[in-house]
């Protein structure tokens, strides 16, 4: 069974990618493929993510095990988790949709959407059937991000007196400085 995804960016007006890749296929592989058809770099985190209708993130399929020993179930991984796995036959009847978190840092995503399913063939490997127009940077902008930020009340008020401080047993703030009691 051939899934046929379509991929595009709120970005960038003119992406969009089109790919074929064998229902069999990993997450890892069709991570893979996208990031060759954006030209990213291969080394930064990704993840992807099964969404409802509304674009509102159900399930996490990831690249690292993350999981903090907090009782929660770790996310699958990327290379052990088959996309009929998660996009059943009964799913894919649906044509679910996925985002592709490409700059974690940033939380930037691709929006793809399962658009066709063909059963009865298969592929050995992933195809890019459509390019169009340049993916949007991979890495954003951090400073950009936090530039409208009011940080003036971040640590407290803005005036400060050292009498308000409670030093349990140092006499001056020169006391502290000299590692004396």
């Amino acid at each position: 069974m051939i899934y046929h995804f379509v991929v595009l960016s709120d970005e960038v007006d003119d992406f969009r990618r089109e790919i074929d890749i064998d229902a069999e296929s990993t997450f890892q592989e069709l991570n893979d493929i996208l990031i060759k058809t954006c030209a990213y770099k291969k080394d930064l985190m990704t993840s992807f993510f099964v969404c409802d209708e509304n674009w509102e993130k159900m399930k996490e399929i990831t690249a690292v095990d993350m999981k903090d020993d907090s009782g929660k179930e770790a996310a699958p991984l990327m290379d052990r988790t088959h996309l009929i796995d998660i996009i059943n036959e009964v799913i894919a009847q649906s044509k679910p949709k996925l985002l592709f978190e490409f700059d974690i840092m940033c939380e930037r995503y691709l929006y793809m959407q399962l658009k066709d399913v063909r059963d009865h063939e298969h592929l050995l490997k992933p195809v890019i059937t459509l390019e169009k127009g340049k993916a949007p940077k991979q890495e954003g902008d951090i400073d950009a991000m936090f530039k409208d930020l009011d940080t003036s009340d971040m640590y407290g008020e803005d005036s400060f007196n050292d009498d308000e401080l409670d030093l349990d047993g140092y006499q001056d703030l020169d006391d502290i400085e000299s590692g004396g009691y």
